[in-house]
């Protein structure tokens, strides 16, 4: 965080702004939770008397991501850890930046664009991609279960792709164009998305489950 984006953080604790739950990303803020942020408009009024040229969005889609996602960051990430996020333009790398940006208020925690042996990766492997490795697994006849990386955290495991598309798209965020995947396993999945309401989310409690009980 530099200089400027500390002073803004104090003009919003200042009015009486929650800034564990907003995002400052690039001269934007963008609301985690409405409600506890208590990012009121007469609040937001009194913000750009100050700083007119920073835009505050209060994005739905954003909102339910951030609520998903808080679930697993709470379990995942300590006090005063030091995150290793890429640089690259990829939709679900600008949502890691974004998610965990106040994460540096309520855990102190440090996010760096560079690896040492200090730093924890944070993984952007969203939900899809984890029932996309299930159903790999399960045609390739190995046993279905998870695989995590050591010193890695996967913030967003239980947030789907089309939600992070759909919110990268109402941004004016740039960023690289995503890729359609396209081999049996993906049309396993889209068969199965078609027929099964959130079965990527069924599929992967299910694997946890799974992994949680086994017999040793």
């Amino acid at each position: 965080m530099n200089d400027k984006e500390r002073i803004i953080i104090k003009k919003l604790n200042k009015i009486g702004v929650d800034t564990r739950y907003i995002s400052l990303y690039n001269n934007k803020i963008y609301i985690n939770n409405l409600k506890f942020s208590k990012f009121s408009r007469n609040k937001e009024e009194k913000f750009h008397k100050e700083y007119p040229e920073i835009e505050v969005i209060r994005s739905k889609i954003f909102q339910k991501i951030c609520i998903k996602a808080s679930r697993t960051i709470k379990n995942q990430v300590k006090p005063r850890d030091k995150i290793y996020i890429s640089d690259d333009l990829a939709p679900e790398n600008i949502l890691l930046h974004v998610l965990l940006e106040p994460y540096q208020r309520k855990y102190g925690i440090t996010i760096t664009s560079k690896k040492d042996n200090d730093t924890i990766n944070a993984k952007p492997k969203y939900l899809d991609k984890f029932a996309l490795e299930y159903i790999n697994l399960m045609i390739s006849g190995n046993k279905i279960t998870n695989h995590y990386e050591e010193n890695t955290i996967y913030p967003l495991m239980h947030v789907s792709y089309q939600w992070i598309i759909d919110w990268i798209n109402s941004t004016d965020i740039q960023h690289t164009q995503p890729q359609q995947e396209n081999d049996t396993a993906a049309d396993i999945l889209n068969f199965l998305e078609k027929h099964i309401p959130n079965v990527n989310e069924s599929i992967k409690q299910s694997v946890t489950y799974l992994d949680d009980n086994a017999i040793e």
